[in-house]
């Protein structure tokens, strides 16, 4: 678990306008101050001089008036002291980023973090559902929207709509069509491949390097291709839906994925998982996000990334979990993944695409312009993710 910054103290005028002790001590004006003969010490005398008013009238009415504003001011105030403090963030993000990330946030609104962070959307999810009767965290932050809208389905998260949205003028398909989440970045599918493993076992039978998901069936690739695992994989998932709709249909899709997966060496549980696999020389190639893939490229890993024609992308979702603790603090971290600052924070460290049109996009990937992205029907894909993960269980991942 990271921790970005303590509990918050939290302040408030709450002395503004409330009577002095000084005020105060000159309403009572018949307790003047005696020695006090046991221990010499100034005590009040309860005796009233002749002509006093006693503390029944207009003293206690002003005293009274300045206990009921500190009333008032906390009741008003409670909604800014639950967004204070802390939150807990369940995190399928890189760790780079995502320090960044609640690093800026705490600088701007004073509110700590608490990070979980898991690189796979699918077990955070499991989590969730685990903790249903007493939810540990306020937000869940990565992975593709396909993981969120189960959960709103279920009943786990809250809805909301950051009015960062209209202000921003962010396109409505980054945005649940009931607010149960909020996407804030995009990514893309890429091939990785291991260069020297390629031309020592792949280009040496005259093959050129992969461009396209079909290159990646021919027999020399087989036993030597890794990918993630649907069930915990938002990628995996993206990738088999990716199938249904390039070979036009869920039959031909699964026919497909059936042939991929005599090409796989391993399945992964987590998606940046087959980037070390490759790199290492484990496995010639396979199938990640773009974002990791570019990380480890730059971070000079020895592999190549390739970006084939009819991919799938990614909306990387951010959800409120309903009774977290500190729900209004987690509203203002979805306004905060939305705003300038956050959006370049995670363009420029994670590789990803932005979702506001003031924010560039990251230097060192193609524009999405340039990537032919599959026809993707994302409804129907958050729709049958159950049936489809399953399917893919019985027909594929149990008979290995």
């Amino acid at each position: 678990m990271i921790d970005h910054g303590a509990e918050a103290p939290v302040a408030g005028p709450l002395d503004a306008g409330v009577p002095s002790l000084d005020s105060v001590a000159r309403l009572r004006e018949g307790h003047d101050l005696r020695p006090d003969r046991r221990g010499g010490r100034q005590s009040r005398s309860r005796h009233l001089d002749q002509g006093d008013t006693p503390m029944h009238g207009r003293s206690w009415a002003l005293v009274g008036i300045g206990i009921t504003w500190i009333w008032v001011m906390l009741v008003a105030g409670a909604g800014e002291v639950a967004a204070q403090g802390k939150i807990v963030i369940y995190a399928a993000e890189d760790e780079k980023t995502t320090n960044a990330l609640t690093t800026q946030f705490t600088d701007e609104t004073k509110i700590g973090t608490e990070v979980i962070r898991i690189p796979a959307a699918g077990t955070l999810a499991t989590r969730i559902r685990a903790e249903k009767a007493a939810p540990k965290a306020d937000i869940f932050i990565g992975g593709s929207v396909e993981f969120h809208e189960p959960l709103a389905a279920e009943g786990l998260v809250l809805p909301y709509r950051s009015p960062v949205v209209a202000q921003a003028n962010i396109d409505p398909v980054f945005v649940s069509p009931k607010d149960y989440w909020h996407g804030w970045f995009m990514g893309t599918l890429v091939i990785i491949l291991n260069p020297q493993r390629f031309e020592r076992e792949i280009a040496s039978q005259g093959l050129s390097k992969p461009k396209t998901w079909d290159d990646l069936l021919h027999p020399a690739y087989r036993k030597k291709l890794v990918s993630g695992a649907p069930a915990t994989c938002g990628g995996a998932y993206i990738f088999t839906a990716v199938q249904i709709f390039r070979n036009g249909g869920e039959d031909k899709g699964f026919d497909w994925l059936k042939r991929y997966d005599a090409q796989i060496l391993q399945y992964t549980p987590t998606c940046p998982a087959p980037i070390t696999l490759v790199a290492r020389g484990e496995a010639v190639a396979g199938m990640t996000w773009q974002d990791d893939a570019t990380e480890a490229m730059l971070a000079k890993q020895p592999i190549e990334v390739i970006f084939p024609p009819d991919t799938g992308a990614e909306i990387g979702g951010a959800s409120i979990i309903k009774g977290g603790p500190n729900p209004e603090g987690a509203k203002k971290f979805v306004d905060f993944l939305l705003g300038q600052k956050a959006q370049s924070i995670k363009t420029e460290l994670g590789f990803t695409y932005p979702v506001r049109g003031d924010v560039a996009p990251p230097k060192s990937v193609p524009p999405l312009s340039a990537i032919k992205l599959v026809k993707y029907d994302r409804q129907f894909a958050i729709d049958n993710r159950a049936r489809l993960t399953k399917k893919w269980d019985d027909e594929i991942g149990s008979k290995r």
